[in-house]
């Protein structure tokens, strides 16, 4: 079964149904449970901190309060929680230098989990030759 890494872009886009064609085949899928979308915690509280001060996401203003979201993603929705842990946090260490705090852990998360792609507008982990998907 094919595995993703969102980080908090994709799960905001995915919140406010703006999400490319191709993120949002995957984002189906993983709904139907045919794919998995897992997500590193900080990239969750990212999107939790985001609802809480109403961000605008694609023209569209997040409402709703932090738990509603993360029911949408985690509690009744496709994404399932990938914890930062210490195996991440040693992948982090050695990457740090190259990234933002949050695409490290993004990448981190990616690499340790051995996910197929990381579902991302960033092209800084494009660029880096990291698999991405989002168009």
């Amino acid at each position: 079964m094919a595995t993703y890494t969102a980080d908090a872009v994709a799960l905001l886009t995915y919140l406010v149904d703006a999400l490319p064609q191709r993120a949002d085949r995957i984002f189906a899928e993983a709904e139907a449970g045919e794919t998995v979308i897992q997500a590193p915690s900080t990239a969750l509280a990212e999107v939790l901190y985001s609802v809480s001060r109403d961000k605008d996401v694609r023209g569209v203003t997040l409402t709703g309060t932090p738990e509603e979201a993360r029911q949408a993603l985690v509690g009744n929705g496709p994404v399932s929680v990938a914890p930062v842990a210490d195996e991440e946090l040693t992948e982090y260490a050695r990457i740090v230098d190259e990234f933002t705090i949050h695409d490290a852990l993004i990448v981190a998360s990616h690499q340790v989990r051995e996910t197929d792609a990381i579902i991302t507008t960033d092209g800084t982990v494009h660029d880096a030759g990291f698999e991405t998907v989002w168009r």
